[in-house]
């Protein structure tokens, strides 16, 4: 799992909303694989007024250690 999240000024990485194309807010931004939160966080940026540091986590990474096998 890949979430996207940001920096906050506190220095606590928390994730960002998921939004989707209508506008409604689908809870954090989650991902089934690294391109799909990348894309997503390309999206993220443009609609940022005041941009922050964002960065795509891997949640999981045992189950990316078990993929490569």
């Amino acid at each position: 799992m890949y979430v996207v999240k940001r920096l906050s000024k506190s220095g606590i990485w928390s994730a960002v909303s998921l939004i989707d194309e209508n506008g409604s807010f689908r809870g954090e931004a989650k991902f089934e694989t690294r391109k799909e939160a990348e894309e997503y966080m390309a999206k993220y940026l443009k609609r940022m007024k005041n941009p922050q540091e964002i960065k795509v986590f891997n949640e999981n990474p045992e189950s990316e250690k078990k993929a490569k096998k």
